[in-house]
């Protein structure tokens, strides 16, 4: 095993889970969600490289999309109800319209093309008159479970079938998805909080993590060391799940790791962000310091 492995061992065996360590740093607040009347434009401000989430918050999807001019892309995930907008061009300074027809009704979203602090990665709307956000409602009927009676397994499957299928997720009707799209680099590898899945009869979120090998060397992330934060402060996580087994991941290979909260009445709504135990140089630095 590499220098960089055995130093995250010896200092995970020395420490143990850095999950409940230092505080981590706040995390950034998410946009709260802005309700769309029919007709009437709302502002969605992108820059060129980037890609900019829409999230629709309904039960209903989008029935048809029209783009007034090619300065920017979509692709509309009809199981996530989502839009992602990238912008066509490379400068900013130029706009466009793009209509949503839901049911009977057209939404507009001016889309702006921008170089400056006004863009936007995540953008949250809920529509006129819905009442789909307050499907959280009833979280606090779910009794807290103990962590051995959470199917995590199950409720992974679950979600992954639900995200690529929209008729079986039409068949859970307590089930939500959520995009999250959280990017981390640690040890030179990409990390990312992708998405979450709510039960809502079980008052349970399940966490999808991802993350690619991008080194040369195969490196040792145990999902004990990982933590789920919300505004900086630590969610306790029920359960742990990773699909495949082995201690390490080797060069150019994924690993993903599933994460549990239960019976906390929070919602999928949160501004999460995932924590991460300190990189190997990190590591060798107090190792040495230790020794000194």
């Amino acid at each position: 095993m590499t220098a960089r492995a055995l130093a995250c061992l010896a200092f995970w065996a020395a420490l143990g889970s850095v999950a409940g360590g230092a505080e981590a740093p706040a995390a950034a607040a998410e946009p709260e969600a802005q309700e769309l009347h029919p007709g009437v434009p709302e502002e969605v401000y992108v820059a060129p490289g980037r890609v900019t989430t829409v999230v629709l918050r309904t039960a209903e999807k989008v029935a048809a999309i029209s783009l007034a001019s090619p300065v920017v892309t979509y692709k509309y995930d009809k199981a996530l109800n989502e839009l992602e907008l990238t912008p066509a061009v490379r400068t900013g300074g130029v706009e466009t319209n793009l209509n949503l027809r839901i049911g009977s009704e057209v939404y507009v979203l001016l889309v702006k093309v921008v170089n400056d602090v006004r863009a936007q990665y995540l953008r949250s709307f809920t529509l006129e008159g819905d009442g789909a956000a307050d499907d959280e409602a009833g979280l606090g009927e779910a009794r807290p479970l103990p962590p051995a009676a959470i199917d995590l397994v199950s409720a992974a499957r679950t979600l992954e079938r639900a995200a690529a299928d929209p008729v079986f997720r039409a068949a859970h009707p307590n089930l939500r998805l959520e995009s999250l799209g959280r990017e981390y680099a640690w040890n030179d590898c990409a990390v990312a909080l992708t998405g979450l899945g709510q039960f809502l009869d079980l008052d349970l979120l399940v966490f999808r993590v991802r993350w690619l090998n991008r080194t040369n060397e195969a490196l040792y992330l145990d999902p004990s060391q990982y933590a789920l934060l919300v505004g900086g402060r630590s969610i306790p996580i029920a359960a742990r799940y990773k699909v495949g087994t082995g201690p390490v991941v080797y060069p150019g290979q994924w690993e993903t790791v599933y994460l549990a909260v239960q019976g906390y009445r929070l919602s999928r709504h949160n501004s999460w962000e995932l924590g991460l135990p300190p990189e190997s140089a990190a590591v060798a630095r107090l190792l040495a310091a230790g020794r000194n």
